[in-house]
């Protein structure tokens, strides 16, 4: 007994005396350098506001309006959309399809109807409002338009072959040190790149990049290049704010307000 005994203060003491250096090398696995930090982009955003929230202002609606009203004007750095950037070099198709909608000619990109919106007519809207979720293989972006849903694969896959072509196209992601840097490719060429009208052919490759920039501040920048439909490409930037935790996303559902207004193409053709 007393053999058993002193048998087994020996291996407790033995386990004691490993126990740093085990402790050391699985804080050293959990250090710095052992693994590259994931930046917390979580959330829910919208385009910054030039306006404050308030009761007052949260009455008036279209925030373009209600700045105007008010009087207010946002700074150039955070201008949804880009409104003061340069225009993009169009090729001769693809400028006379910008024109046709600024003239009047085409549909309006403002009011599509029940075609979804691209990657960049979403993250660029200053009207959307979406929530970011980060996880280890997938990163999702859940929009309040319809539903709307991106899925950004981080498990390092490539682009499938022959991937069928669609309106969101196939995203895969990576961290770049503080910046989620996401490539897509597999879009159809019925979509619009932006509220501006700016179209897109089935040659698009989108390359955005999101970095927190501050505690409340996501900054999305997105590099557009279509040899079809553009001489170069060209890039926008847009400034996210973060909205509150309890903050709850509402469905926007803007083919059912169609219908029910009769101005939906379906009710006009009947």
């Amino acid at each position: 007994m007393r053999i058993y005994s002193f048998g087994s203060i020996l291996v407790a003491l033995m386990l004691f005396a490993m126990s740093p250096s085990m402790r050391a090398q699985t804080s050293a696995k959990l250090g710095p350098g052992a693994a590259t930090a994931i930046p917390d982009l979580s959330g829910s955003w919208e385009a910054h506001r030039p306006v404050p929230v308030t009761a007052e202002t949260a009455l008036c609606g279209i925030r373009t309006v209600c700045a105007g009203l008010l009087g207010v004007a946002g700074p150039p750095t955070v201008e949804p959309m880009g409104g003061r950037a340069e225009q993009p070099e169009m090729l001769p198709w693809a400028e006379e399809k910008y024109k046709a909608v600024k003239e009047g000619r085409d549909r309006d990109t403002n009011f599509t109807g029940c075609t979804p919106q691209s990657p960049t007519d979403l993250m660029l809207d200053n009207r959307r409002i979406y929530e970011l979720r980060q996880f280890p293989d997938v990163v999702l972006l859940l929009f309040d338009e319809d539903h709307l849903v991106r899925r950004i694969y981080m498990d390092g896959r490539a682009h499938p072959d022959g991937y069928s072509s669609s309106w969101m196209g196939h995203s895969i992601g990576k961290y770049e040190g503080d910046t989620l840097v996401v490539d897509t490719v597999g879009f159809n060429d019925k979509g619009w790149l932006d509220r501006d009208a700016h179209p897109h052919s089935d040659a698009l490759h989108l390359v955005e990049r999101i970095r927190r920039v501050s505690p409340k501040t996501l900054e999305y920048e997105v590099t557009i290049n279509d040899p079809k439909a553009y001489k170069k490409p060209w890039t926008r930037k847009i400034t996210q704010d973060l909205l509150p935790p309890s903050f709850q996303i509402l469905e926007g559902v803007l083919c059912e307000e169609l219908l029910e207004m009769g101005t939906h193409y379906s009710a006009k053709s009947k």
